[in-house]
This record gives structure tokens, sequence and C-alpha cells, in this order.
């Protein structure tokens, strides 16, 4: 498994309430039911304005092919800055809802 951090600037003056509905119409038209994409959150700091974005993938392969140029050129197209992406090893996940601990 592998954990993507996607940090990024949120344009505009958007309240809280605004952005966690654009993330939700992405999460809805994107992300649910995505191939090896296991999870993926979307955090928001009102104060800052930075937006993180945390993606457990099922490999660094298919993280690396969505994360792609394209991606990249996109996003800074909508969002009007360049995304910083950084990938992580996930060695363990505990994931409460199914009460589970997941092993690479």
């Amino acid at each position: 498994m592998i954990t993507v951090i996607v940090k990024y600037q949120v344009p505009g003056d958007s309240d809280r309430a605004e952005v966690a509905a654009m993330f939700k119409q992405g999460a809805d038209g994107m992300f649910k039911g995505m191939p090896h994409l296991y999870s993926k959150q979307f955090c928001f700091d009102e104060n800052s304005r930075e937006g993180l974005s945390v993606y457990l993938w099922e490999n660094r392969s298919a993280a690396e092919a969505f994360f792609s140029d394209a991606f990249v050129e996109g996003f800074s197209a909508s969002m009007g800055c360049v995304p910083d992406i950084a990938y992580y090893d996930n060695l363990v996940t505990v994931d409460n809802l199914s009460g589970d601990v997941l092993t690479d």
C-alpha cells in the first residue's frame, strides 16, 4: 500500500461549508468506487486556506498513474496552484470501521 499526501492552497474566499460541498462533489464524481484507491480524505484549514488530501492506494504504480502530468496540469488549471505531492510506504493501517488492521 502507498499513502500519498497532496498539499495545495484553496483559491478564493469560500467558507468551510462551500469548500466541503466542492470536496463532496469531487468525492462522488471522481473518487467513489475508483479502482486501486482504498480511501481518500479531503482536509481543509480555513485560516491558512490550505487543502490537504490523503490517499491510500493499493500500490505505488496505481498512485503514480493517477498523479500524472495531466493530473497536475488539470489541478493547476482548476485550483490556480501546483500541488505538492509526496509518496509514503504505508506499512500498517488501523481501520476501526471494519475492525481490522491492514499490513502491506
